[in-house]
This record gives C-alpha cells, sequence and structure tokens, in this order.
C-alpha cells in the first residue's frame, strides 16, 4: 500500500513540476487552440462531418483532462495521509 501511495505522490509531482514549465505552457496553449479551431469547424462543417470534429476534440480534451487527473489524484492522496 505504501508503494502504490508513493507512486501515486511521485508521478503526481513530476506531472505538476511538467505543468510548471514554459513548454507545457506552450504545448498547452496549442491544444486550447486546436480545440477552438476544431469547434469552429464543428458549428461550420457538413453533418457528415461531426463526428471527426468532435472526436478530435475529445483527443485533445482527454490530454489536459488526464493531466488534470494526475495531479488531482496526488492532492487527493496528500490530503488522505495528511488526516491520518
Amino acid at each position: 500500500m505504501t508503494n502504490e501511495i508513493d507512486e501515486k505522490l511521485e508521478r503526481g509531482r513530476a506531472v505538476w513540476e511538467m505543468t510548471q514549465t514554459e513548454g507545457w505552457q506552450i504545448i498547452k496553449g496549442l491544444i486550447d487552440k486546436e480545440v477552438e479551431i476544431e469547434t469552429k469547424d464543428l458549428l461550420d462543417c457538413p453533418i457528415e462531418e461531426d463526428l471527426e470534429h468532435k472526436q478530435l476534440i475529445k483527443a485533445y480534451k482527454k490530454v489536459l483532462s488526464m493531466v488534470d487527473g494526475v495531479i488531482k489524484e496526488r492532492d487527493e492522496t496528500a490530503q488522505s495521509l495528511r488526516k491520518e
């Protein structure tokens, strides 16, 4: 159990540190811009292209969600440890 907790904390720390870098800020900005472009394209495209744009939007958002999820897991684990 301790190994699992340590792994969650370490993984969360590493991902959080990544989000603090200039490189991540650039990538996040590019992802946000792509989501915005795909959303506009979705509104203007023929109905038969809807699915393609929706899948791209979901894929971009999934990356950001994964990063947020790892950091949230670290925070929840740390909070649980403090309560013990």
